[in-house]
């Protein structure tokens, strides 16, 4: 299961405003693109990112928006 950092606590920065209307990409963790999703109209949120559970993570995967780094099944 990929676990993204995007969700924002209090006095956390906000690092997903920025990059939101970016593509999505799922990578094994030897960088091959797995998946790539368009961002939805509105821009991606935590919630619509977490709903990206691919198959093909099962085996160890980053995740990354905008060319951003933004989560992993290693986390």
């Amino acid at each position: 299961m990929i676990t993204y950092i995007t969700d924002q606590r209090p006095g956390e920065p906000d690092i997903l405003t920025a990059i939101k209307r970016g593509a999505l990409e799922i990578r094994d963790l030897a960088g091959t693109v797995l998946l790539k999703i368009d961002a939805p109209e509105q821009g991606w949120t935590h919630a619509s990112l977490t709903a990206v559970q691919p198959v093909e993570a099962r085996e160890g995967a980053e995740a990354w928006l905008s060319g951003q780094w933004i989560g992993s099944t290693e986390v």
